[in-house]
């Protein structure tokens, strides 16, 4: 029992790195898991703000949506790029959303791991048969 004098706060020095670096990591793991959901939740609206949208510039309230949206969550783009496919949309046809976004993840870039991560997300709707043109 003598020589074991002093094991535990040894034990708990050596071990709080690792524990502090795990913690950060699932943090990191959170944070990169939040962002790719709130892209995905962004362009599924915008989706269905083209597929419903009834004259004026689709393209423009598409990307207005998925620009509010992101910021909205608050998830942090250092850039955004947006594309649109099936314009002008067309009644019974499909319109698809795509986003990309460079996402900053700073705040948690002590790991040593990527100090930002491209995520992408796409969504695709069917263009209501009574609002959309032709």
């Amino acid at each position: 029992m003598e020589g074991e004098r002093g094991a535990v706060a040894t034990e708990l020095a050596v071990l709080t790195p690792v524990l502090v670096l795990m913690m950060l990591f699932v943090v990191f793991a959170g944070r990169l898991g939040q962002a790719e959901q709130d892209l995905t939740h962004a362009v599924a609206e915008a989706a269905r703000v083209a597929a419903i949208e009834r004259g004026g510039d689709v393209a423009t309230r598409t990307r207005q949506t998925v620009v509010r949206n992101v910021a909205a969550a608050g998830v942090d783009c250092r850039s955004l790029e947006i594309t649109l496919d099936g314009h002008p949309p067309r009644a019974g046809a499909t319109v698809g959303v795509t986003a990309r976004c460079d996402v900053d993840m700073t705040g948690v870039a002590g790991l040593g791991l990527p100090r930002h991560r491209v995520l992408e997300a796409t969504a695709v709707e069917v263009v209501d048969t009574y609002r959309g043109d032709g």
